[in-house]
């Protein structure tokens, strides 16, 4: 007891001293008490039943500072962990984490572990406060029906049923530019260091408009695998990945709004890839349309519809592997500034080929042809 005691009182003396030494302590708890299935597979004897579970969604703690260096420029850095409130566990540092400078006049330059403009529009679109989970987006987008996550040299670089651009990226230096006129862009590469081979790398460019009303973004992904090409037993099907996404919202009011995403993926096969799937190169098209509406001063109805297309380029029987629709239906209610209130259902319409799963708060082992469905109902305070 005397030494846990001990280790307190120094653990307090020392964020008092980063205090002092303008460094910032913050973070959210995240956690819903769920029930989640996935019925109706192809092969009925793969169906998940009924499951309840408590989920923490994407619970965090960071520490961050900035060092003023004169003449308005500034050292700034970030350590960032996820948190598993449900088990008790979580790693440091597996959120954006970095270090750089940045100035009003010159923009920010950063090096780590970063989240690309592509990851931050579909956070913003997102209509679940924080872009978290069973509802979110990133369930069908940017996934070629799934080809991408399971990819040998894809995954990763992804984080369970995330696909790779909605996810952070590694080894990766980010410049962005000062705002000017509510307009701002970024620029992102990822090193090889990612990847199966030498001419691994990623790249991204962004640039979006905020006026507080208005939210306007595009972006471009490339992400190269660095796999054998013409090799026939390749560890990818995939040379390339790219990714062009737009996204547009409309905010009538804190609690109201409209938005409309469009992604287009596009992958150029490899030699095992081609004899896998058929062709050259396999392309899909996802929407999401989402909406909210404000009851009362802190209440909102929040709504979110995507389709996610068959894939082209390929043979006939990995076509259809790529459709699927997403429903999410819920309400939050905002206690506090910083404490909310939610629940949310979910469903993924999976086409008799397709096996989508949610993006954050995955069942695991869905089977094609089996639909997730989720409610979740809980809290996030954030601090």
């Amino acid at each position: 007891m005397t030494l846990n005691r001990t280790l307190l009182a120094l653990t307090l003396s020392g964020l008092s001293t980063a205090a002092l030494a303008d460094v910032t302590l913050y973070g959210a708890i995240d956690e819903t008490l769920e029930s989640v299935s996935a019925r109706g597979a192809a092969n009925s004897a793969l169906n998940i039943g009924q499951t309840t579970r408590v989920t923490s969604n994407s619970s965090l703690i960071g520490f961050k500072g900035a060092e003023d260096l004169g003449n308005g420029l500034k050292a700034i850095w970030q350590v960032e962990s996820g948190l598993a409130i449900d088990t008790g566990g979580g790693n440091f540092g597996t959120r954006d984490t970095f270090i750089g400078l940045t100035s009003p006049s010159m923009g920010t330059l950063q090096l780590g572990y970063l989240t690309s403009s592509a990851r931050a529009m579909g956070g913003i679109f997102d209509i679940n406060k924080a872009g978290t989970g069973i509802g979110m987006s990133a369930a069908l987008l940017g996934k070629l029906g799934n080809l991408a996550v399971t990819d040998a040299a894809l995954k990763t670089q992804a984080a369970g049923q995330i696909g790779l651009f909605d996810n952070r990226l590694r080894n990766s230096v980010q410049y962005t530019t000062p705002t000017f006129n509510n307009f701002s862009g970024s620029a992102l590469y990822s090193t090889g260091e990612n990847g199966v081979g030498p001419r691994a790398y990623n790249a991204n460019i962004g640039v979006k408009y905020d006026d507080g009303a208005w939210f306007a973004a595009l972006a471009y992904t490339r992400s190269t695998t660095g796999a054998d090409n013409n090799s026939a037993t390749s560890v990818s099907a995939f040379e390339k990945v790219s990714d062009l996404r737009a996204a547009l919202t409309y905010r009538f009011s804190a609690n109201t709004r409209i938005g409309l995403m469009y992604d287009r993926t596009d992958g150029d096969l490899t030699r095992a890839g081609s004899l896998a799937y058929g062709g050259s190169d396999l392309k899909q098209s996802v929407w999401y349309v989402n909406g909210a509406l404000g009851i009362g001063d802190n209440g909102r109805i929040i709504a979110q519809y995507g389709q996610a297309g068959k894939l082209s380029g390929g043979n006939t029987t990995v076509a259809d592997s790529g459709k699927a629709r997403h429903y999410t239906l819920g309400y939050e209610h905002d206690l506090s500034k910083r404490t909310l209130f939610k629940a949310i259902y979910s469903e993924i319409r999976n086409h008799r080929a397709a096996n989508y799963d949610f993006g954050i708060g995955s069942i695991g082992g869905v089977a094609a042809g089996a639909d997730p469905r989720g409610f979740a109902v809980g809290l996030r305070h954030t601090f």
